[in-house]
């Protein structure tokens, strides 16, 4: 999509959205969504933004609590921002720099209550007074000590080294602010605080959540029109089956599906055949891979060589065409990072004949692992007991897929059972649960990733530096911490230069497929579908899908 269809700021009538999932939280301070960061902005304000604009430009971020982009000094190693005065929360209290202080400290320092967000800042920000958090710090007075606040509408970040995608993490929704005294932690989602255009009346957890203008809203306070109200109400169903929403955009029940990860195989081949409604589609890469990651706690996957024979053994071209096809699914992935970020270099390290798997290669592979860690076979080379590979419950693509992966890994002698879970725990309780990977003996986990901001850093860290790895809540599925790696995206982060620093970031990529930590499957394009009825559609650069929070109703 090159261009916003059916532009429009014209207000009125209910926009309804259905999402086949939940949110994981909507507390912009506790979420790890991709599609709750793409409407979060109805309801908040983060210190900055993407750009409301179709194309490479919407990869860009743009003010929106703050008044501009970050100051740069002190060699890189600070950043200054000033907020808007005037903005308000929807009890028409004004909203201060403290309120952003806090916001991220119990987003990134509270993560023993808030599990699902992302941690960036303490990765960089200074921390001499290695706070513990508002949680389990109560003095209001404590905080993290690089992280100031001169006067209400100043805030100055000091970092411990130089991190040129700062604005980036400024454009989390973790940065909307928070008021201290209405915080109530793992609940604070039950009584969100607007900044944005709407406010949250009503959120039945797995049933729906209704959106409806905010009062203490100043359009003023908004000169680049980035929270425009387009409709007078705005309903999320939750929980839908798959098998009705693409029905329901076409009959009008509603208007876009908020999942944004494209319609059903079925319908795929109904708007491919339609040329008025191809015509109402787009099909764009995501800013997302679709892979498996290998459990490197579970033995005799700590071996190298037995990831290689899972890396070796997977039929990308049967997975591709389960995942969508060419148009609906995407790209057979040769890397992890997706061909739209900065500095991807082609990788090729498992190429196979028609990428249908080489069983004789993983076979090699296998008796490599088993000459290691004989203890962990049978006398027939057959990989003893049997294994759990996880999936997430919200779509029947991604069972094919793992239906696939278990036919292949029967095909070497690994058995495995196949465990479906719910999308909203999937990380919290099940594949990002390390006492559950390790009882369950969870050897593989199916995964769809986007990039928390497009740069090799935004896309890979949460994934595979070791300083991403926890207890529960985190995306390091394969619970690896590699120092080729750690020290690659160190070094990648200390480069001034773009295109060195994009070399970097492909190096980091080679050196993860080296390792065997995860198998690439597809680089995701989703074949979406816009009715007549939907305004002000843009298809985000940025964060991979339609911007929802821009879009209205006619």
């Amino acid at each position: 999509m090159t261009s916003i269809v059916r532009p429009s700021d014209k207000e009125g009538g209910t926009l309804t959205m259905v999402d086949r999932s939940d949110f994981d939280s909507v507390d912009t301070g506790n979420t790890y969504d991709a599609f709750a960061w793409a409407i979060m902005d109805d309801w908040s304000r983060p210190m900055m933004t993407y750009a409301q604009q179709p194309g490479a430009a919407g990869a860009k971020v743009v003010p929106d609590l703050a008044q501009a982009p970050g100051v740069v000094s002190n060699n890189g190693l600070t950043w200054t921002y000033k907020i808007k005065p005037g903005v308000k929360y929807q009890d028409g209290s004004v909203v201060t720099s403290q309120d952003v202080k806090y916001a991220i400290e119990r987003s990134n320092w509270g993560q023993n209550i808030l599990i699902n967000g992302p941690s960036y800042f303490p990765e960089f920000v200074q921390d001499n007074t290695h706070y513990k958090g508002p949680y389990a710090d109560k003095n209001p007075n404590d905080g993290v000590s690089g992280i100031t606040t001169p006067d209400n509408q100043t805030i100055v970040f000091n970092l411990t080294t130089p991190f040129s995608d700062f604005d980036y993490l400024m454009a989390l929704p973790g940065s909307a602010p928070v008021p201290r005294a209405k915080d109530t932690g793992a609940d604070y989602f039950k009584t969100y605080d607007s900044t944005g255009q709407y406010k949250i009346d009503n959120y039945q957890v797995g049933n729906e959540l209704d959106l409806s203008p905010n009062p203490a809203f100043d359009p003023s306070t908004d000169p680049d029109k980035l929270h425009v109200l387009r409709a007078s109400k705005i309903v999320i169903k939750l929980k839908q089956d798959v098998s009705t929403i693409d029905d329901n955009l076409f009959d009008g029940a509603a208007n876009v599906d908020l999942t944004g990860v494209g319609v059903q195989p079925a319908t795929q081949s109904k708007i491919l055949g339609n040329p008025k409604y191809k015509a109402d589609a787009d099909s764009a890469y995501a800013n997302s891979t679709e892979y498996f990651a290998i459990n490197t706690l579970q033995k005799p996957f700590d071996n190298v060589d037995c990831r290689k024979a899972i890396e070796w053994v997977v039929d990308k071209a049967t997975m591709q065409t389960e995942a969508g096809g060419a148009q609906g699914g995407g790209d057979i992935a040769s890397t992890i990072d997706p061909p739209t970020i900065p500095g991807w270099k082609a990788g090729d390290q498992y190429l196979t004949p028609g990428n249908k798997g080489d069983v004789a290669q993983s076979k090699k592979e296998l008796a490599l692992c088993q000459t290691a860690e004989p203890d962990q076979f049978n006398p027939d080379g057959t990989v003893k007991g049997s294994f759990e590979v996880m999936a997430r419950d919200n779509a029947v693509k991604e069972a094919n897929m793992v239906q696939t992966l278990q036919t292949n890994l029967k095909s070497i002698g690994i058995s495995v059972t196949i465990d479906l879970k719910p999308f909203d725990k999937y990380n919290s309780a099940f594949a990002g649960n390390k006492q559950y990977a390790q009882q369950h003996r969870v050897a593989v986990s199916f995964m769809k990733w986007g990039a928390d901001f497009p740069s090799g850093y935004g896309f890979m860290y949460g994934i595979l530096d070791g300083a991403s790895i926890r207890d529960a809540g985190g995306y390091n599925l394969s619970w690896d911490a590699d120092k080729a790696i750690d020290d690659g995206i160190t070094k990648a982060l200390a480069e001034t230069d773009p295109t060195t620093r994009g070399n970097d970031y492909a190096a980091v990529d080679h050196q993860a497929l080296s390792d065997a930590l995860v198998v690439p499957l597809v680089w995701d394009k989703n074949l979406v579908y816009r009715p007549e009825s939907l305004t002000n559609v843009i298809f985000s650069q940025g964060l991979g899908m339609y911007l929802m929070s821009a879009l209205g109703v006619q």
